[in-house]
């Protein structure tokens, strides 16, 4: 038999970033070990399921371009299977039903008292001391398995052969060797990944969404397309918290990350979640991307801002900014200028560069130009530099603030081909009456 490997997300809330990371590696092995990728759904938790976190886990892996072999399985269609095995640990003496008086009946295991020991794929050798453990629930009052029995029936049903998975789940190993020993299975071999850290070097939570959303940092799928990630940049960036492909090699396509990805490279250390370098590498897949292909990931930015606009003046706007820009949701502020109804003036930049006797030849001259292209402005340019005796800056900023408010836009003969003539004489006039 070959290579298994499985991803069993709970579907509770939307796919979080260590959730992709840990589907991420079981993909990697699986496609280069030639194994099956089996996807489950651990959705035992009836209080807490949510349809739209399943619709998350599904379209955040298809986004990030993690697609399974097998499934998804979904272990609330498989009570009857636990409840068989339940029973046959029940008759062997190896589980006991106890009743409380609020919860009611529920059933229990009785855990080995030993010291277990696994040889872990990434933490080595390794063991935990059970005997002064609590005897394990495994069916709850209400007839539902507990999180370890469900996951070793399944794994043992599956025919999971590897088991990667984060480093919380690392001390319910023990407990779940335990119950393979009791069924007289084998278990699977186990892999415990680092934890990814926030910045400040505390555990990467959910809860706080809205702290890491001001710094940047996405902590579910929903927020890396919020923000404007690119899915390549995400994989890429994931693959490299806690697995190393040698070398100083960063930028890798998913291909490229399957031919190279070994389990004896992955850390046994957490690995630090840095924005910079996420905006580094999203900046690399967006100087990628085609002119055409950036213009249409940049669209629902641009229109949920500043509503319907039309392709071709979106594809202009956004190709000036292109080797600027390295997440999506900046384009907004960086096309404000072109797309705004109204032009917003910054008070300091007026007072600073709106010099009226060079905004009124720039006026002059670009209502007589023949052409409005980048030579026949630049043409113009250098001519008001030499009339007015001073150095470039001072010619263009003031047109600039003229036509977008501020000091900061494209390049200018870009800025005013996306804007057209018309418009920039308009907004010329606008700003002479200031």
């Amino acid at each position: 038999m070959g290579i298994r490997v499985r991803f069993a997300p709970s579907p509770t809330g939307d796919l979080h970033i260590g959730g992709v990371r840990t589907a991420l590696y079981n993909f990697l092995f699986a496609r280069h070990e030639k194994g099956t990728f089996v996807l489950r759904i651990e959705d035992t938790d009836q209080k807490r399921n949510r349809d739209e976190s399943l619709a998350s886990i599904k379209d955040g892996l298809a986004w990030c371009g993690l697609t399974w072999d097998e499934g998804p399985h979904y272990q609330s269609l498989r009570l009857d299977r636990y409840r068989e095995c339940a029973a046959k640990l029940e008759q062997a003496d190896r589980a006991y039903g106890q009743t409380d008086p609020e919860k009611g009946k529920a059933l229990y295991f009785r855990i080995d008292r030993a010291k277990i020991a696994w040889d872990d794929l990434i933490h080595g050798p390794s063991a935990m001391d059970t005997t002064a453990d609590p005897d394990l629930v495994i069916i709850k009052s209400d007839g539902f398995p507990t999180y370890n029995f469900a996951v070793v029936v399944d794994d043992h049903d599956m025919e999971i052969t590897h088991v990667l998975r984060g480093d919380e789940h690392y001390p319910n190993t023990p407990k779940q060797i335990s119950l393979y020993r009791a069924f007289g299975w084998e278990p699977p071999r186990f892999g415990h990944m680092p934890l990814i850290f926030a910045p400040d070097g505390s555990k990467l939570s959910k809860r706080d969404t809205e702290k890491y959303r001001a710094l940047g940092l996405p902590v579910t799928v929903g927020e890396c397309r919020a923000l404007g990630y690119l899915p390549e940049a995400i994989v890429n960036f994931l693959a490299l918290l806690g697995w190393s492909p040698g070398g100083d090699l960063e930028i890798m396509s998913l291909d490229e990350m399957v031919g190279k990805f070994t389990i004896d490279r992955v850390g046994n250390t957490p690995a630090r979640f840095l924005v910079d370098k996420l905006l580094w590498m999203n900046g690399q897949y967006i100087r990628k991307c085609s002119d055409e292909r950036l213009a249409e990931l940049a669209r629902p930015y641009i229109e949920q801002a500043y509503g319907p606009q039309p392709r071709e003046k979106i594809r202009a706007a956004v190709q000036a900014l292109h080797v600027r820009l390295d997440r999506l949701d900046k384009v907004v502020p960086g096309v404000k200028f072109a797309f705004a109804p109204k032009v917003e003036y910054d008070a300091k930049a007026v007072e600073k560069w709106l010099n009226k006797p060079v905004l009124a030849d720039w006026r002059a001259g670009l209502s007589a130009m023949d052409g409005f292209g980048q030579k026949p402005v630049e043409t113009l340019l250098n001519q008001l530099c030499e009339k007015h005796k001073t150095k470039i800056a001072n010619i263009a900023q003031p047109l600039r603030v003229a036509v977008t408010g501020g000091t900061v836009s494209p390049p200018i003969h870009d800025t005013l081909a996306i804007l057209g003539r018309d418009t920039v004489l308009a907004r010329i006039d606008e700003a002479l009456r200031l």
